[in-house]
C-alpha cells in the first residue's frame, strides 16, 4: 500500500466530512458514505503512477471521481467561550461518571434503595454491570487510550443497554426524586441512572461520529448489545417468567395452569421474595417484581389508597410450597426482604414481624437464631415411660425485640408437662388452663405489654406450638420444655423441630444427656451411641449437630434385659380424693381383627420422589391406592412407576375420596403416606363433616415419609380419626410390616387402668408419678371417655399437661397471673429429671446416716 503525506491524509479527512455535509446525510448514512468513498479512493490511489500520494495526486483523484467538485470555502468557526466549554465537560463528567459511581458505592454499602423500593444490585453480576457504566464513560472521556474501534464499539454497546435498562427501572421514581432533589438534595442518586443513560448516549454518538473505521465500531457495538442482552436474559428471565405467572394468581385462587408452568421452570428467589413482600409504604421487593409493579409504588407515595398487591402473603406462601414442595420458612429468607433500614456492613438492623402473637409460625426472621440447645432425659424401663427437658436459648441480633415461634414434634403419644422461662436469671413455672385463656394471657402480656411470656399449645398430632416474646434486642431468652411420653415398643424418640421462624447458628451443638435404669443405645444419622455405667444405671452424654434438632432420625432404643412389668402403680399427686390416690396400670392382650382391604393414599409431592421404590411393592390386590396429585387418581404399580413426583401437592381431594371409599366398604383403614403439607385447606368443613358424621368413622394412619409441617393433619387431628402410623427407620421393611399388621390383625398389648385407696395389697412395682400424667393424657383425649370439654380441660390442667383442650403459659409476674385468672404451678410439684445416686454419693449418704444414728444412740 502506497504511503500518504500528512497533508494529503488531513485533506482527505476534510473532504469526507465536506461530502457528508453537502449530501445532507445523518450520522449513520454519513458513516456509510465515508467508508464507501474511502475504499474507492484507496483503490484509485493504488493505480496511480506516483510512488507517494500527496495533495496534487489526491486532488486529481477526487476531481476524476467527483465531477464538478469544488472545495467548500472555509466556514467561519464560532468561537466558544472557554468557561462554557469547561462547564459542559464538567457536567458530562458529573452525569456520566461521578454520579453513577457514587450511586453504586452508596447503594452497595447501605442498600438505601433496596430497603425502600427494590434491590438494584442483587448479585455480583449486577454490581459488575452497573460499575461498567461510569468506568467505561471515564475511559471514553480520557480519549479511550489503547482502544481500537472494535473495542470502543463493544464497550459502547454494552453501556447503552445497561444504562437504558436501569433508566427504565428508575423511571417510576422520577417524581419522588424531583421532590427529594428540592427538599433533601438526595434526588441525584435516584436520577443518576437516567442522567447516565443520556450522557452515555452523547458519548457514544461522539465516538461513532469521529471514528475513522465506522464499520468496525458498528460491529463492536452490535456485539456489545447482544452480549448484555444475553446476560440480562440469563439473569432476569427466570425471575420475570416467575413474576409473570405470579401475576395471574388471585387471592385464595391459585391458578393451576400458572403453578404447573412454574413447576417446570421458575426462580426460587423470586418466589421466596414474594412470600416476604410487605404492603404499604416501604414495600421493598426484588428487581423483577419492580419491573412489573414499580409504577404502583411510585403512585403510592402520593396516594395511600392505591394498593400495591391485592394478594395476601398467605397465598404466596401456598404457591411457594405448591411449586417447590418445600415450606417457604424452611429456606433462609432473602437478604433484603425484611429490612426497613439496613446496612450491608452493619451487624444490627430493624426487622419487622407482622405475625407476633399469631397462631402460625409464619415468616422466617433473619436476625433471630437458636444460640444453645440442651436435652436432658430419663427413661424408666419398669413404667416404660420417659421424661425429658429441652432447654433452648434464643439470640436476637436486630434492633427491636422479636418473637420466637416453632412447632416441635414430640415422641409418640408424648405431651408437654412442664414449661419454664428464665426471667432475670430466675426460673418461672407455667400455669396450665384452657387454650383460650392461656392464649389471651399471652397476647395481653406479649403483644400489648411486651413483657416476658412463653406459650405452648397443641398444633397437631403429637405436635406443639411454642411461642416466646420478647427476645430482647441484642439479647437472649431462655426457655425449657418438659416432655412426658411412653415407650413406643422399646423406642423413645427425641423431640424435633419441624417448623421455625428462626435460624440456627452454625456453631450450635445439641448437648444430649440421657439416663436409664438399664442398658440402652441412642441411634440416629447412621450412628450408634452407647452409655457408660453411672451408679446402678447407665448414662450417656453426647454432642450432636444441627440435624438432631431438626431431623427425625434420633431415638433411644432400650436393650431387652428382662420381661416387661405387667402391673405397676404410683401414688397420684393430682388425684381428686384419697380413695383415688393410687393409680394402677396393668397390661392386657387385645385382639385386633384384620381388614379385608386397606386404602393407601400416596402424596404426589417431590418430597416422596425417593420413596417410589418401597411404595411400589405395597400396592397389592388388597390395597386400594390413590395418588394425591392435587386431585384423586386411582393408582396401580405401572402408573406409580410412570408418575413424576413434583412440587407440593394438595392431599385434601385424595383424602376425601379415601374417606368416602372407606365408609362405603365398611370402614376400611386409611394409610396416608406423606411429606410436608404446608398449604391451607380449601374445604375444611367438608372434610371435617366426612369424618364427624355417620356411624362409620374410618381411622387414618399418618405415615410421615419426610418431616415437615402438616396443615392438613392439624385440621383433622381433633376429630380423633388421625393416628400415627409406622415409624420408617427401614422404610421398605417397616412399611410392609405395618400394612401386613393392618390386613391380618392379631394380638397387641394395651393398658388397663384402675384406682385404689391403698397400696398394701397391690402385687406390682411402684413407679414415678409420670405414670399419672400418661393416664391423664389418654383419658383427656380418648373419644370413648365421653367427657364434657370442661372436664377434659380441668383434668389436663390439674395434671399439668398441654393437650388439645389445654395449654401452658409462663408470665413474668404474679400480678399478671392474677389479672388473667391463672395460677402457676408450685416449682416443687413440677416434674424433673430424676438422678440416680453415684456410688460415691451413696457412700456419703450412708456414712452421714450412720453418724446420725450413733450420735442419737449416745
Amino acid at each position: 500500500m502506497k504511503t500518504w503525506t500528512p497533508q494529503a491524509e488531513q485533506r482527505f479527512t476534510e473532504y469526507l466530512q465536506e461530502r457528508v455535509v453537502r449530501e445532507g446525510l445523518d450520522a449513520e448514512d454519513g458513516a456509510d458514505l465515508k467508508e464507501d468513498l474511502r475504499r474507492h479512493v484507496y483503490e484509485e490511489a493504488e493505480r496511480a503512477k506516483a510512488g507517494q500520494i500527496g495533495l496534487l495526486e489526491l486532488e486529481t483523484i477526487l476531481a476524476r471521481m467527483d465531477t464538478g467538485y469544488r472545495p467548500l470555502p472555509p466556514q467561519p468557526v464560532k468561537k466558544q467561550r472557554g468557561w462554557l466549554k469547561r462547564i459542559q465537560r464538567m457536567m458530562l463528567w458529573l452525569s456520566a461518571v461521578i454520579l453513577p459511581l457514587a450511586a453504586v458505592m452508596i447503594e452497595w454499602t447501605t442498600s438505601m434503595c433496596g430497603t425502600i423500593f427494590f434491590d438494584p444490585i442483587p448479585s455480583y453480576w449486577h454490581l459488575g454491570m452497573v460499575s461498567l457504566v461510569p468506568i467505561a464513560n471515564a475511559w471514553f472521556l480520557f480519549g479511550a487510550p489503547k482502544g481500537n474501534e472494535m473495542l470502543k464499539g463493544l464497550i459502547a454497546g454494552m453501556v447503552a443497554i445497561i444504562s437504558g435498562f436501569y433508566a427504565v427501572c428508575f423511571l417510576p421514581l422520577v417524581p419522588l426524586s424531583l421532590i427529594a432533589l428540592i427538599f433533601l438534595g438526595m434526588g441525584f442518586l435516584s436520577l443518576s441512572p437516567l442522567l447516565a443513560c443520556f450522557a452515555s448516549w452523547r458519548i457514544r454518538r461522539s465516538q461513532r461520529t469521529n471514528s475513522d473505521q465506522p464499520n468496525q465500531f458498528r460491529k463492536g457495538w452490535y456485539f456489545g448489545v447482544a452480549t448484555i442482552l444475553i446476560g440480562l436474559l440469563i439473569l432476569e428471565a427466570p425471575g420475570v417468567w416467575t413474576k409473570a405467572n405470579l401475576s395471574l394468581i388471585r387471592a385464595g385462587e391459585p391458578n393451576p395452569s400458572a403453578i404447573a408452568r412454574l413447576r417446570i421452570f421458575h426462580s426460587e428467589k423470586t418466589l421466596l421474595t414474594s412470600c416476604y413482600r410487605n404492603t404499604g409504604r416501604g414495600a421493598q421487593t426484588d428487581l423483577e417484581s419492580w419491573l412489573f409493579d414499580g409504577w404502583r409504588y411510585a403512585l403510592l407515595m402520593f396516594n395511600d389508597m392505591i394498593a400495591t398487591d391485592a394478594v395476601p402473603l398467605e397465598t404466596y406462601h401456598d404457591v411457594f410450597f405448591r411449586v417447590t414442595g418445600k415450606p417457604f420458612n424452611s429456606v433462609k429468607p432473602p437478604d433484603l426482604a425484611l429490612k426497613t433500614y439496613s446496612s450491608r456492613t452493619m451487624d444490627q438492623e430493624w426487622e419487622f414481624d407482622p405475625d407476633i402473637g399469631g397462631d402460625n409460625v409464619a415468616i422466617r426472621l433473619k436476625n433471630l437464631n437458636l444460640k444453645e440447645s440442651r436435652f436432658d432425659g430419663h427413661l424408666d424401663s419398669v413404667s416404660e415411660i420417659g421424661y425429658g427437658e429441652w432447654t433452648l436459648v434464643f439470640h436476637n441480633t436486630s434492633r427491636n425485640p422479636l418473637e420466637a415461634r416453632c412447632q416441635v414434634k414430640l415422641p409418640r403419644d408424648g405431651r408437654v408437662s412442664r414449661v419454664t422461662l428464665w426471667v432475670n436469671d430466675e426460673p418461672r413455672e407455667a400455669a396450665f388452663s384452657t387454650v383460650s385463656k392461656v392464649k389471651a394471657a399471652y397476647k395481653q402480656v406479649a403483644v400489648v405489654q411486651q413483657r416476658d411470656p412463653v406459650l405452648v399449645t397443641m398444633a397437631g398430632p403429637d405436635t406443639v406450638m411454642v411461642q416466646c416474646f420478647p427476645v430482647p434486642a441484642g439479647g437472649d431468652m431462655k426457655i425449657r420444655i418438659g416432655i412426658t411420653a411412653p415407650f413406643d415398643g422399646n423406642r423413645w424418640e427425641l423431640p424435633e423441630m419441624i417448623e421455625r421462624n428462626f435460624g440456627i447458628l452454625p456453631q450450635v451443638e445439641h448437648a444430649v444427656w440421657l439416663q436409664a435404669d438399664r442398658d440402652f443405645q441412642l441411634k440416629g444419622a447412621g450412628k450408634t451411641y452407647s452409655p457408660t455405667a453411672d451408679g446402678p444405671g447407665k448414662s450417656l452424654a453426647v454432642t450432636l449437630n444441627e440435624a438432631a434438632i431438626t431431623g427425625p432420625d434420633y431415638a433411644v432404643e432400650m436393650m431387652e434385659t428382662s420381661a416387661p412389668q405387667e402391673l405397676v402403680w404410683c401414688e397420684d399427686p393430682f388425684a381428686s380424693g384419697p380413695e383415688q390416690r393410687i393409680l394402677i396400670r396393668e397390661s392386657k392382650r387385645v385382639m385386633v381383627p384384620g381388614a379385608p382391604k386397606v386404602v393407601l393414599v400416596i402424596d404426589g409431592s417431590v418430597a416422596l420422589g425417593a420413596s417410589k421404590n418401597w411404595l411400589k411393592p405395597a400396592i397389592g390386590p388388597n390395597v386400594i391406592a390413590i395418588l394425591a396429585d392435587d386431585h384423586a387418581v386411582e393408582l396401580d404399580v405401572k402408573k406409580l412407576d410412570d408418575y413424576r413426583f413434583s412440587g407440593g401437592r394438595d392431599n385434601e381431594p385424595a383424602l376425601k375420596k379415601a374417606i368416602q371409599l372407606a365408609k362405603e366398604q365398611g370402614g376400611l383403614p386409611i394409610v396416608w403416606v406423606h411429606g410436608p403439607q404446608a398449604v391451607k385447606l380449601s374445604q375444611t368443613e367438608a372434610l371435617l363433616q366426612l369424618l364427624e358424621r355417620g356411624l362409620m368413622r374410618p381411622v387414618i394412619y399418618s405415615v410421615q415419609a419426610v418431616p415437615g409441617p402438616n396443615r392438613l393433619a392439624e385440621a383433622i387431628y381433633r376429630t380423633g380419626s388421625l393416628r400415627r402410623g409406622a415409624t420408617l427407620r427401614s422404610p421398605e421393611k417397616d412399611f410392609a410390616e405395618f400394612l401386613t399388621t393392618l390386613e391380618q390383625g392379631g394380638q397387641h398389648f394395651d393398658w388397663e387402668w384402675r384406682r385404689a385407696s391403698a397400696a398394701e395389697e397391690i402385687d406390682g412395682k411402684q413407679v414415678w408419678d409420670q405414670l399419672a400424667r400418661c393416664w391423664a393424657a389418654k383419658a383427656v383425649e380418648d373419644p370413648a371417655m365421653m367427657l364434657p370439654t370442661d372436664q377434659r380441660t380441668a383434668t389436663a390442667a390439674r395434671y399439668q399437661l398441654v393437650t388439645p383442650f389445654s395449654g401452658a403459659v409462663v408470665l413474668e409476674t404474679q400480678a399478671q397471673y392474677v389479672t388473667n385468672g391463672l395460677e402457676p404451678i408450685d416449682p416443687s410439684a413440677a416434674p424433673h429429671v430424676p438422678t440416680v445416686p453415684e456410688p460415691s454419693a451413696a457412700l456419703l449418704i450412708f456414712l452421714t446416716l450412720g453418724a446420725g444414728l450413733l450420735r442419737r444412740k449416745r
